[in-house]
């Protein structure tokens, strides 16, 4: 509503003979004073606003409370970068973002169940507790991401980069990872049984004894590996999966 707009209903309610506004024997009604008295004043509390302009909105959508799913796939409609924007618990199951830019948002939760994601940038993102099961992330950039505790069983991360990467904790089961690059991410306690880590670049990938690897891959990893004085394990530069299988067609 309009300012001038609500100014002049506040005006004709006071009009009106309510005793909700009606003065006492020689005197002004406190609450009706004290309307009028703000009324009356010069300041830009009751001045109409002028639209905003719409050539100088952000490009990049800037949000602090969690944006809503129709707010999310508004914003890439128009072509905004979510880049650091709070995207926690959304539900965006069944979405299809190609090139979209979510780098550094706050992803906490979020429901990616399945949905397409190519070349999507998620680098630096806050994705713990994220459910990308069954998702197809093709060649999207997951590099530096916070993916602890992550559901991403089933998932097709075929060319993904998870360079440095935490995945701690995280669902990998049947995931194919086939080509991604995993130099640098952190596996602790990742559960990577049945994954296809075909061509998959390992270099550097820390894991400790709570990792699970597919079960022809365990051993030729573990030989590959450094013990680190935490305990944890580090794979050594050059190492990757040897393993392939078919892969379904993905739409």
């Amino acid at each position: 509503m309009r300012a001038d707009g609500f100014a002049g209903q506040l005006i004709q309610a006071l009009s009106r003979r309510t005793p909700a506004f009606q003065p006492g024997p020689g005197k002004t009604g406190r609450f009706g004073h004290e309307i009028m008295t703000a009324l009356g004043r010069s300041g830009p509390a009751f001045l109409p606003q002028p639209e905003p302009d719409a050539s100088r909105l952000p490009k990049t959508a800037e949000v602090g409370s969690p944006m809503t799913r129709d707010a999310i796939l508004a914003a890439l409609r128009d072509g905004k970068s979510l880049s650091g924007a709070n995207l926690s618990g959304a539900n965006l199951s069944g979405a299809d973002f190609r090139r979209a830019d979510f780098s550094r948002a706050k992803l906490i939760h979020v429901k990616l169940n399945p949905a397409k994601l190519i070349h999507v940038d998620f680098s630096g993102a806050n994705l713990i507790h994220a459910d990308f099961s069954g998702a197809v992330l093709l060649g999207a950039d997951l590099s530096g991401a916070n993916l602890s505790g992550a559901n991403l069983s089933g998932a097709y991360l075929i060319g993904v980069d998870l360079n440095g990467a935490i995945l701690r904790d995280a669902i990998l089961s049947c995931a194919d990872l086939n080509g991604a690059i995993l130099d640098g991410a952190v596996l602790d306690g990742a559960i990577l049984s049945g994954a296809d880590l075909s061509r998959a670049d390992l270099g550097g990938a820390r894991w400790n004894s709570h990792t699970s690897w597919p079960d022809e891959l365990a051993a030729e990893i573990r030989e590959a590996s450094d013990e680190q004085p935490d305990g944890s394990f580090r794979v050594r530069g050059g190492a990757s999966g040897e393993h392939s299988r078919a892969h379904p067609p993905v739409g």
